[in-house]
């Protein structure tokens, strides 16, 4: 199960990861329209009022292009024998947490929550939210930290399986590939959606 889970580039074949990557973003932009999610960064989720249809489908889109341009270079530094589709992939399979998170905006509560939040310290009022909102809060927090760590997991296993990488200055081109993803995915982002 934890191979299924952190690593199924090892256990699935290509066609199969294919099939579950395009399922998966077809479903988590349809999901991202129907929580009102924002995907709006590589390494980013936000919860607005409301979103159309198409925001979620493109920023997804443009997260997976930016993942897969970024790491496919960094990959081809490490091994030029690096396949693109093994890239793109890893990209497409390693948002599926994000996907999962969406759910916690169920008729948009958390969106609200936030919002209470932001009124707050604007009126600079000590209102303090009920003990239900402070459970859904922590909650929320702790399931959203567990998909950035699944993300960043899924994320690197498949990387390293496809570039072979090994080492300390491979996990930092690793790192240095997704924070460059996030800002060029932030500004796309901001300019065609």
């Amino acid at each position: 199960m934890k191979t299924v889970l952190f690593n199924p580039f090892e256990k699935y074949t290509e066609r199969i990861l294919i099939v579950a990557g395009l399922t998966a973003t077809l479903i988590g932009g349809y999901l991202g329209f129907v929580f009102n999610a924002r995907f709006d960064g590589v390494i980013d989720l936000h919860f607005v009022e409301r979103v159309t249809l198409y925001q979620p489908i493109l920023e997804i889109g443009i997260n997976i292009l930016c993942t897969t341009v970024l790491l496919f270079i960094v990959g081809k530094i490490i091994n030029p024998k690096t396949r693109i589709i093994d890239i793109f992939l890893t990209s497409m399979i390693a948002r599926i947490p994000y996907y999962i998170i969406t759910f916690f905006n169920a008729n948009n509560k958390a969106y609200t929550i936030s919002q209470g939040i932001l009124n707050l310290v604007k009126s600079n009022k000590t209102n303090p939210l009920s003990s239900t909102d402070i459970f859904y809060l922590l909650l929320m927090s702790f399931a959203i930290i567990a998909s950035l760590i699944w993300f960043i997991a899924l994320l690197f296993n498949g990387f390293k399986i496809a570039v072979n990488a090994k080492g300390t200055k491979h996990v930092l081109l690793f790192i240095a590939a997704i924070v460059v993803a996030e800002i060029i995915s932030k500004i796309v982002i901001i300019n065609f959606s």
